[in-house]
C-alpha cells in the first residue's frame, strides 16, 4: 500500500452524480463488476471507501456504524 496521503487516483463526477471507480482502486479493494462500496465518515470527517464484503454496518444509538471485518479496512 502507499503512503498516507499520497494521492491513488482521481475520477469525474457526471451530470448524474455517477463516477466510474479507477482500476488500481478497484484492484485495491478487490471489487468486480457487480460488488458494492461504501462510502463512510469517520470522527475526523475523512472519507473512507470501502468494499462491502469486508464490512458489517450495524445501528447504534440510531446511527448506522461499520465494522470493519478481519482487520481489513481500506481507505
Amino acid at each position: 500500500m502507499k503512503n498516507d496521503n499520497e494521492l491513488l487516483a482521481s475520477a469525474k463526477i457526471t451530470s448524474k452524480g455517477q463516477i466510474t471507480v479507477p482500476k488500481n482502486i478497484r484492484d485495491m479493494l478487490e471489487v468486480t463488476d457487480g460488488d458494492s462500496i461504501v462510502f463512510f465518515k469517520d470522527q475526523n470527517s475523512n472519507i473512507h471507501i470501502i468494499s462491502k464484503k469486508n464490512l458489517k454496518v450495524s445501528p447504534e444509538d440510531n446511527k448506522p456504524s461499520i465494522i470493519v471485518r478481519g482487520g481489513k479496512k481500506n481507505g
